[in-house]
């Protein structure tokens, strides 16, 4: 009994596939012929307003090929057999091949690259001129009823855009119900939650040799919607706009299982950054570490963190992209004026403790003279080496070591904890 009953669930599972496509075939161009010849599961198609998809293109007068990228409306998915599924042992792709061709040559498609593999398989890539732009389709028929797919792509521009408002001079006020003042979420978006976390952000980009850590804590808002999206448009729209409001785009990818776009804004007084990224086709985040906002927490809390000072390996020569966060604490200086602190600075455990200790002072002794060199007094800071004696994370992981090696800001009457 229990070895008829798998054949039989198989049966009633697949057969779920030709009873909701009489549903769904609008998910695919109307005109993509598939009465008769294919059928399709509805959970299985990508249907992009704005997506690629590489194509096979014959040279003339040779039996290679070029494959070329074609960027506009995307559609792709699986093709099965019509009927139901205890029929499809009858299938044959060429059959199939044979059924498909003259409909889509009759709608103007011509066949631009055709590998037959004689009673097995048809790889064919079919294009079509007009309609405001080209159309280029790939089909791929085999024996297998498994094996067949389609890809569709409609030649054009995204449609989808938005505009960014430069970050002010003065941080702006909001709300956990509120959008980022500075970061507008995509039309037909919607805010779901909005979290706030301790730690730096993660904006280590292909050109940092280690990881790069930035601001001393993050505001997270998740937001749902518009459907339709893909990783290519969702980054390339975001990686435009930064561009227009003056942001710097550190990293983006726009491929399969990417989606994302990590931006920095240092102008204006402020130091921002940005991590927006897709977690499914209609749920993403924008992560912010405002490096000003968390650095304005020590009038009410013991100590932060300061990220984003780095300093040359093994040295404590400061690294030009130290200016904007520590434009920041200068900043801290001048609007408070009795404000004082202590510069810590912590290494992580690669090297002798003695080595540490020195390289930990030096490094403070640096931000303290940066500090000094831009008018703040002498009597407001104090510097003080600690080495790798207090570790925030275990130095088991590259990770983690850079979380150990940090400059830290401490108010001098706090004597520990928060």
């Amino acid at each position: 009994m229990r070895l008829t009953l798998v054949p039989l669930l198989l049966s009633v599972l697949l057969s779920t596939i030709n009873t909701a496509t009489a549903a769904s075939d609008s998910a695919l161009p109307v005109w993509f012929p598939l009465k008769g010849v294919f059928s399709v599961n509805p959970d299985q198609i990508t249907a992009e307003t704005f997506g690629a998809a590489t194509f096979k293109i014959a040279r003339t007068g040779s039996d290679e090929y070029e494959e070329r990228e074609f960027k506009g409306h995307h559609w792709a998915t699986s093709l099965y057999p019509p009927g139901r599924p205890e029929t499809w042992d009858k299938w044959n792709g060429e059959a199939a091949w044979q059924a498909l061709k003259p409909q889509l040559e009759r709608q103007g498609f011509k066949v631009v690259y055709l590998k037959q593999d004689p009673g097995n398989s048809v790889d064919a890539t079919l294009a079509k001129e007009g309609g405001g732009g080209s159309t280029y389709l790939e089909v791929f028929v085999g024996n297998d009823p498994y094996s067949n797919s389609v890809a569709i792509v409609q030649a054009g521009a995204s449609m989808l855009a938005v505009a960014l408002q430069p970050p002010a001079a003065m941080p702006e006020a909001f709300g956990p119900k509120n959008n980022f003042p500075y970061l507008t979420p995509l039309p037909g978006a919607h805010l779901v939650t909005t979290d706030t976390y301790d730690g730096p952000l993660d904006v280590t980009g292909p050109s940092d040799s280690e990881p790069h850590f930035v601001g001393t804590g993050t505001i997270a808002k998740m937001y749902d919607g518009p459907p339709g999206v893909s990783n290519l448009e969702f980054a390339s729209v975001y990686a435009d706009a930064f561009g227009k409001a003056g942001w710097v785009v550190t990293d983006q990818n726009g491929n399969d299982g990417g989606g994302y776009v990590y931006a920095h804004y240092a102008k204006n007084g402020r130091d921002i950054w940005a991590k927006l990224s897709r977690e499914s086709p209609v749920r993403w985040y924008i992560t912010v570490a405002d490096i000003g906002a968390g650095l304005r927490r020590l009038t009410s809390i013991c100590k932060v963190n300061l990220y984003g000072v780095n300093f040359d390996f093994n040295k404590a020569t400061l690294r030009p992209d130290s200016e904007p966060v520590l434009q920041q604490v200068l900043a801290l200086f001048k609007q408070n004026p009795n404000f004082r602190t202590e510069i810590g600075g912590h290494t992580d455990n690669v090297g002798g403790s003695a080595y540490n200790m020195k390289l930990s002072q030096d490094r403070a002794d640096a931000v303290k003279g940066w500090l000094l060199g831009h008018g703040v007094t002498a009597s407001r800071i104090a510097a003080h080496g600690y080495g790798d004696t207090v570790p925030l994370m275990p130095n088991t992981s590259d990770a983690n070591r850079a979380t150990n090696r940090r400059v830290e800001l401490k108010r001098p009457t706090c004597t520990a904890g928060r």
